[in-house]
C-alpha cells in the first residue's frame, strides 16, 4: 500500500510535451487473443491507459487517476507475435487535468519492418494529491519545438 503521508515535489511551472513522452512496448501472445484470434481490445486498452497514465504522471510530478477516455479508436487488428508499441504525449494540460494523445504501433516481435498504426486513443487525467484531490499541474508548453 502506498505511503499516504508522502509530500509530492511542488510542480514544474511549464513543461514541453516531450517531458512527459513514454513509449510502453510488449509483445503480445497468444493469452491475449479473443474468440477471433485476435488480440483482445481490452488487452490494448489497459496497454493504452497504462502508457497514458505514465505520461500524465511525468506531466504532473506524482498521481494521476484516468477520468475519461474522450477517444479510442481501433484502426486494425493485432496479432499474437506482435510487440505492440504504445506512444503517450501530454497534448493539454488544464488547472488538474491533463489530456494525453496515445497512438499504437505493432510490429512482428522477430522482424523489422514497415509499422502503421492500429490504434490511437484520447484520454483524461486528474493529477491528485496524497488525498486523493485534485492538484495543480504545470502548464503545458507548446511553443517549444520539441522533435516528432
Amino acid at each position: 500500500m502506498a505511503d499516504r503521508t508522502a509530500t509530492l515535489p511542488a510542480p514544474a511551472t511549464r513543461k514541453a510535451p516531450a517531458d512527459s513522452r513514454v513509449t510502453l512496448a510488449h509483445i503480445m501472445s497468444e493469452h491475449d487473443t479473443n474468440l477471433y484470434g485476435t488480440i483482445h481490445g481490452g488487452m490494448v486498452m489497459k496497454l493504452i491507459d497504462d502508457a497514458a497514465a505514465a505520461a500524465a504522471g511525468r506531466h504532473a510530478d506524482g498521481p494521476a487517476v484516468t477520468v475519461s477516455v474522450d477517444r479510442l479508436t481501433f484502426i486494425s487488428p493485432v496479432r499474437a507475435g506482435d510487440l505492440l508499441s504504445v506512444h503517450a504525449e501530454l497534448e493539454r494540460a488544464g488547472r488538474t487535468s491533463m489530456t494525453v494523445a496515445v497512438r499504437v504501433t505493432p510490429e512482428r516481435w522477430n522482424a523489422s519492418g514497415p509499422v502503421a498504426e492500429v490504434a490511437t486513443g484520447r484520454l483524461t487525467f486528474v493529477a491528485i494529491d496524497t488525498d486523493g484531490r485534485p492538484r495543480s499541474v504545470p502548464a503545458l508548453d507548446t511553443a517549444v519545438a520539441d522533435g516528432p
